[in-house]
């Protein structure tokens, strides 16, 4: 085998495992020039899809990742793969709607437009990002009917203001665009973050849970139950190049990673702190 050979198959595996393709996909893509050895997973092509990805990846990180089973990182229109049992998790995650109380959950301007038999979720402020949701049933998507309303029978705003926002929307939206601040690297972690989930994905799949947040210090922060969990999550966002530095730890804690001005820490914490998979063991009592 060839250098350069040797070279695409080890890109190939680095960008299979962060992303859930297949290695003759992502093999193609080393042939083609797609990804590298500096970049082996595509970055967002459009300031306006990269800050769309962070808004999806952050309404997803409160648990409904693991509704998620891979990626398709194209530069543009990526596409997304559902659970089988747990894509409604996705939805009720993301899209915009008013709670009991009038509060507005989910991401805001985001709609959901079906095309054929597949279904994308559109940006309806700069009507140019948008990502593709697959699934493995044929057919599937959200039906009209009682089974598609949320919240004590309100319908989600993808239904009831499909070409406008809504004002609460609109008045949310308003206010983070008057915030300081340079929202440019947090948006950038978040979307690269959105384009390795498998590794997240895998990580939380020894015992069903991954658990990713945000604190004062940390843009993210992902704890996984075990520890030898949390060391090949790092080893996967590093070697897959999250940040530009992709062999380098840098200064700091072993499990932080700096994009920029953001920061993304991954952590090991008992299993006793997660909750416990229905149907699982008692995880009470175990540390790893």
């Amino acid at each position: 085998m060839s250098r350069r050979t040797d070279n695409r198959h080890r890109v190939a595996t680095i960008c299979r495992r962060a992303t859930g393709l297949t290695h003759d996909t992502c093999l193609r893509w080393a042939a083609d020039g797609l990804i590298t050895r500096q970049r082996p997973v595509p970055d967002a092509g459009t300031p306006q899809q990269r800050a769309f990805e962070a808004r999806l990846f952050a309404e997803l990180a409160a648990g409904a990742v693991l509704g998620l089973t891979g990626i398709r990182p194209a530069r543009a229109e990526p596409a997304l793969a559902l659970h089988a049992d747990r894509a409604r998790e996705v939805l009720d995650a993301l899209l915009p709607r008013l709670d009991g109380t009038g509060a507005l959950r989910g991401v805001p301007g985001l709609r959901l437009v079906p095309d054929g038999g597949s279904w994308w979720l559109t940006d309806l402020v700069d009507r140019v990002a948008r990502v593709r949701l697959l699934h493995p049933r044929p057919g599937w998507g959200p039906r009209p009917g009682p089974t598609a309303r949320q919240d004590g029978g309100r319908d989600p705003l993808w239904r009831t203001h499909r070409h406008a926002l809504h004002p609460a929307e609109a008045a949310l939206l308003y206010g983070r665009a008057k915030e300081d601040g340079a929202s440019w690297d947090r948006d950038l972690l978040f979307s690269r973050t959105l384009r390795r989930l498998r590794l997240i994905v895998d990580a939380g799949a020894q015992h069903g849970w991954v658990r990713l947040d945000t604190t004062g210090a940390y843009d993210l922060v992902i704890e996984c139950c075990c520890a030898s969990g949390a060391l090949k999550l790092m080893h996967g966002l590093r070697q897959s190049a999250l940040a530009q530095e992709r062999d380098d730890e840098g200064p700091g804690y072993s499990g932080d990673i700096d994009v920029g001005g953001a920061c993304v820490a991954v952590r090991h914490a008992s299993c006793g702190s997660f909750p416990q998979p229905v149907a699982g063991p008692d995880l009470r009592w175990v540390t790893c």
